[in-house]
């Protein structure tokens, strides 16, 4: 079975280009901000990864994120930043597997996506 994304931008050609990027191997799902994104984990789709911005209208990526911290569920989804924004300090403040500014390399990105989805099966493994 396909693992599953959840790309997080309000940015439509970002979100067109992620889509496309990942869609061959994974099931991507996509949200405009984190009111839309946590639409998607309340319906029960607990995605393998999550892919986000951070200057979203709405709920801002930061919002979202420190969402996920509080839950025990989502607190174990890795997610990647992919933003425009100086992303620095965020990474004092949340777990992040790795901040990407835009523009970036989408073959960096996808190599990313893919190696955290492997370690992330790796750990599941081990801890069974």
């Amino acid at each position: 079975m396909k693992n599953t994304l959840l790309i997080v931008d309000d940015d439509e050609v970002m979100v067109l280009l992620l889509k496309k990027l990942f869609e061959k191997k994974y099931i991507v799902f996509t949200a405009s901000d984190g009111v839309e994104a946590m639409c998607y984990l309340n319906r029960g789709i607990t995605p393998d990864l999550i892919i986000s911005d951070l200057l979203m209208e709405n709920i801002t990526g930061y919002e979202f994120i420190k969402h996920l911290l509080t839950s025990a569920v989502y607190k174990r989804i890795p997610v990647i930043v992919v933003s425009s924004s100086p992303a620095n300090e965020f990474s004092k403040e949340f777990p992040a597997v790795d901040i990407i500014n835009k523009p970036f390399d989408p073959l960096e990105l996808k190599s990313l996506v893919d190696a955290t989805i492997k370690h992330m099966a790796t750990q599941l493994t081990c801890n069974n």
